[in-house]
């Protein structure tokens, strides 16, 4: 017989999550590739402050620095962590922007027509370096979760104080006023999302919708004012510091275009940009990471010539571009707050629009002791999860889910289905979950004129030996570990007897009583001092 874990009383003092950190093979260190283990990819390519000894300055596009997003970045992650004891991937241009533009197309970002991104004495190499580190995550959580989201992030100083979302769809396209308007629109950067979502939303929704995500920055206040005055424990952090504007102080918490917000039409719309400054995701990381179905300009080695070439910008991890404003972004002050509101409003979205990772189901929700094992179906979830049951009865493997009844104790049981990592928050489960109610039953009750109605043990606390009675012939005890191990089977044929336990470690142990003339079943706890 395949050994079980019998669930559930489980007991873990500590959990610690490794992550690893990698760089260019420079030895500049210029690009940082922090590796996550959720669907989540969050890139910061204008925050970076190093200037190298061996880069020219640009001489095209933009030179300005999106001022702290590097640091907002880190804070991010540090708060993903605290929440999910898990990581985003993240990747950081360390590089000052007047260096290398890494959201530009090759020539822009670098300011040269050079196609060789083997010498890392060019501006080309941390070009492509960085978003071969983002292709790295996205396969990463492709592979691990079959979809996810990817986020550019960036820093702008508009005079509208608000959050701007950015979709790979045109401001004209965002400000048309008619219903259903975005649904009619192709190469957004969440085409998959919007083909695929979990409560078959329309574009139009996730872009402006009530779950949008800019609806969900609206309302985050995750993080309270806890100071005093008349707005203590009433508006988020920063709606209290007065920046909000449009007469919606005390109530909300970031401003964000597009959501599903208008506070009186112009500049207090933030349904649409309307004639305000928007920055709406035609950016090469959007576009090229993201599920626009469109064809983007790669770098390749074929083999002397690096080439141009065309690819695919589709997949399953859609891309979506986060313009912050400046007041979200002031150290010591709102960047810090700012940022766990930002890692729940992304949590959030995730769990509102991808969240099927733990979807399974057995064929019954009744079984008897006298079925044969049974193993479930994963309908949408993913591999390498873990089975809990609860209560304490069910032999179920926590690796397979395949539970064998014979073993198991009749009753009611809620099995867990998680994956994903594990928190102090998720205890004994992993972040994403669900549940599965099943019942066991013992048809045979009532055949036989003995059952178990009575088993007596003692002593209880014991140091070495255990004396039991019972009210019918027991055939078999079997003796399990916290976690629900089997360690040992003790064959009795008798009604009472003594069990020696003293080579056994100190806690608490389980013991299953099977009676020799039924299937009935008792189970007593021990504790071993």
């Amino acid at each position: 017989m395949k050994a079980k874990l019998l669930s559930l009383l489980y007991i873990i003092t500590s959990f610690t999550s490794a992550q690893t950190i990698e760089f260019d093979n420079s030895g500049n260190d210029y690009i940082e590739y922090q590796n996550g283990n959720l669907p989540i990819i969050i890139s910061a390519p204008h925050g970076g402050t190093m200037n190298s000894s061996i880069l020219p300055n640009r001489s095209c596009g933009t030179n300005e620095p999106d001022d702290n997003t590097a640091i907002l970045v880190q804070a991010i992650q540090d708060e993903i962590f605290a929440l999910t004891g898990g990581y985003a991937h993240v990747i950081i241009n360390r590089l000052h922007r007047r260096e290398l533009d890494p959201n530009r197309a090759y020539i822009e970002a670098t300011c040269s027509t050079n196609k060789n991104f083997e010498d890392s004495n060019q501006a080309l190499y941390y070009w492509k370096a960085y978003h071969d580190f983002i292709d790295e995550a996205s396969a990463t959580v492709t592979s691990n979760w079959g979809k996810g989201l990817y986020i550019d992030l960036h820093g702008q100083s508009h005079t509208t104080p608000r959050i701007e979302i950015g979709y790979r769809i045109s401001r004209s396209d965002i400000n048309d006023a008619s219903n259903d308007h975005l649904n009619t629109v192709s190469g957004s950067s969440l085409t998959n999302l919007a083909n695929n979502n979990i409560n078959s939303y329309s574009l139009e929704d996730l872009v402006r919708g009530t779950n949008s995500l800019g609806a969900l920055f609206h309302r985050a206040n995750y993080n309270p004012y806890s100071g005093s005055g008349s707005t203590a424990n009433t508006s988020a952090h920063y709606a209290y510091l007065d920046y909000p504007g449009c007469n919606r102080n005390n109530t909300f918490g970031y401003r964000a275009t597009p959501s599903d917000y208008n506070f009186g039409g112009g500049s207090c719309n933030d349904q649409r940009p309307n004639n305000s400054n928007y920055f709406s995701g035609f950016y090469y990381s959007n576009e090229r990471h993201g599920s626009a179905n469109i064809d983007v300009d790669v770098l390749n080695k074929v083999g002397n010539s690096y080439i141009v070439q065309q690819v695919s910008a589709a997949g399953t991890v859609d891309g979506i571009m986060t313009e912050v404003n400046r007041r979200v972004r002031d150290v010591g002050s709102t960047l810090e707050p700012f940022a766990k509101d930002y890692a729940n409003v992304v949590l959030e979205f995730i769990n509102l629009h991808y969240n099927d990772f733990a979807g399974f189901s057995y064929s019954q929700s009744i079984y008897d002791i006298s079925d044969l094992d049974e193993s479930p179906t994963l309908t949408t979830g993913v591999t390498g999860g873990i089975y809990i049951s609860s209560p304490l009865g069910l032999s179920i493997n926590q690796n397979t889910g395949e539970i064998d009844f014979s073993e198991s104790t009749p009753g009611d049981y809620t099995i867990t289905y998680s994956v994903g990592p594990t928190s102090p928050i998720t205890l004994p489960h992993r972040y994403y979950s669900s549940n599965q109610s099943i019942t066991v039953e013992d048809n045979s009750l009532g055949i036989n004129n003995y059952t178990i109605n009575s088993v007596e043990v003692k002593p209880n606390p014991t140091k070495s030996v255990v004396n039991f009675t019972a009210n019918t012939m027991i055939s078999y005890i079997n003796l399990y570990n916290i976690l629900g191990q089997k360690i040992k089977t003790f064959k009795v044929y008798h009604s009472e007897g003594i069990l020696d336990i003293k080579n056994l470690t100190d806690g608490l142990y389980i013991l299953k009583f099977k009676s020799s003339d039924s299937n009935q079943i008792m189970t007593k706890r021990i504790i071993k001092n």
